[in-house]
């Protein structure tokens, strides 16, 4: 039986589900589908903060209850670069697995990294980097581990909706200072901390080109869909 995956992005831009889509799609088989889910018009168009995160959950959450989702769906994978309330409220619901790409993306970074390596987040706007933080640290579970591995947040001070409105030059700009800033800070890694930022990895690496290191590049909706399709065959093995 195939693996089937539910990615919701939780605001209400289509534009953005349909930049999560094209990114994936070759990641389709015969043994894995992947399907999309928008927020309601009752979504906010961008989650920037706390307020909006919680409002999209108050309108994502009932429609997938309301749906055959938990039962159609092998997994779920939430695309909103934070420390979103509808992975656990969404957990409350079902044992199969559920996992935001904020989370996807920081194991699959440790992973990536070597011992005396670090991972960093380049994200939007200002905003997130006092509320990122304190989310990485929190899943890291021990200082000791972020002093020696999480190189920071750096924001670019564009919205989720800028990166593919916005001038291009403009995009490239502020996301190639921010990678180049991380790497000055001894990141091997660097985070995609946006799931609008989805195939933009090469934006970085021409950026880090000249630092002399092997820089790795992490889309966290790409790394959780890896992760939970080996999480789903696990746990039917």
């Amino acid at each position: 039986m195939p693996t089937r995956i539910l990615v919701v992005n939780p605001n209400s831009s289509q534009s953005i589900t349909d930049c999560i889509s094209s990114i994936l799609s070759d990641y389709g088989t015969s043994d894995l589908s992947i399907d999309y889910f928008t927020g309601p018009e009752g979504a906010p168009p961008a989650i920037n903060d706390d307020e909006t995160s919680a409002q999209s959950t108050a309108a994502c959450l009932p429609l997938l209850l309301k749906s055959n989702a938990l039962e159609t769906y092998s997994a779920f994978l939430i695309a909103c670069y934070s420390d979103h309330s509808l992975v656990d409220r969404l957990r409350e619901h079902t044992s199969k697995p559920v996992l935001g790409i904020m989370q996807a993306s920081i194991v699959q970074a440790l992973a990536l990294a070597h011992r005396d390596d670090k991972f960093g987040i380049v994200t939007t706007g200002a905003q997130w980097e006092p509320l990122l933080t304190p989310a990485v640290l929190s899943f890291l579970g021990s200082s000791d581990i972020a002093r020696s591995r999480f190189a920071g947040v750096i924001t670019t001070g564009l919205g989720v909706l800028d990166l593919h409105a916005a001038d291009p030059q403009l995009v490239t700009e502020r996301m190639s200072n921010a990678s180049k800033m991380l790497v000055d800070r001894g990141a091997t890694v660097i985070c995609l901390g946006c799931a609008g930022m989805a195939g933009m990895e090469q934006t970085i690496q021409n950026a880090v080109r000249g630092s002399g290191k092997k820089v790795w590049v992490v889309d966290g909706v790409k790394a959780g869909v890896s992760i939970l399709a080996g999480l789903v065959k696990v746990s039917s093995s």
